[in-house]
């Protein structure tokens, strides 16, 4: 388990500074934006923190897809969230009960909050038409 954290974390930290895919040119329709790594990031990190989610599996796709975004504020943001993700799992790996986690569990949150700020700044207020989750308001 070990090593396959140390490998995931290895290869998100390269995506990261290695990313070499054009952002795209093509003008983002109101459905499906141009940058798609920084949508598929700020609707998870939206549910995350509806969710109050804070583990480390859960949010290694937000992680994933928000260090390789084309716009600056959102890479910035998950590349904040990346360092307390990595600290988290590292706790997680430990697996050692004495651990308190509220703090990294704190930190985790921030960081989310963090991200969706740049998703705000980005992509306007929520909800965002590209989000496929439902509305916390239509669920009866």
């Amino acid at each position: 388990m070990i090593r396959r954290f140390g490998a995931v974390l290895c290869l998100l930290l390269m995506s990261a500074c290695t990313s070499t895919e054009p952002s795209s040119s093509a003008p983002a329709s109101p459905t499906a934006p141009a940058d798609q790594n920084a949508a598929v990031a700020c609707a998870n990190v939206a549910r995350l923190i509806q969710e109050q989610d804070v583990r480390v599996n859960t949010n290694s796709m937000v992680v994933a897809r928000a260090v390789r975004a084309a716009d600056p504020g959102v890479k910035e943001a998950g590349q904040r969230l990346a360092v307390v993700w990595k600290e988290a799992g590292d706790l997680w790996v430990k697996n050692d009960p004495g651990v308190d986690l509220g703090p990294v569990n704190a930190r985790m949150a921030e960081a989310q909050r963090g991200l969706l700020s740049a998703c705000t700044a980005l992509f306007g207020a929520q909800p965002w038409s590209f989000d496929k989750r439902p509305s916390p308001t239509s669920r009866n």
